[in-house]
């Protein structure tokens, strides 16, 4: 059997790594946009390679910021009340 060596260049190679961190950019938007966080900020570290794996966990546990406000205003009609 004669096996031939495949070249591929290292952009091609790279592709899979650009389409993934696309896809956590895309995730990291969604959830700083539903918990009321720095949008832009998110975002731009979910796209990046490395930060995106790290930062990921981060922030699906990160606290509501939307929701938060929204108990503290009902915390304080009750109280006034």
């Amino acid at each position: 059997m004669n096996a031939q060596a495949i070249e591929v260049s290292p952009f091609v190679q790279l592709i899979p790594l650009g389409v993934f961190s696309a896809l956590l950019g895309i995730v990291a938007f969604l959830l700083a946009r539903d918990k009321g966080r720095n949008v832009t900020l998110w975002t731009l570290l979910g796209i990046l390679p490395v930060a995106n794996f790290v930062c990921i966990w981060y922030f699906v546990g990160a606290s509501n910021l939307r929701l938060e406000r929204k108990i503290d205003e009902l915390l304080q009609d009750r109280r006034r009340a």
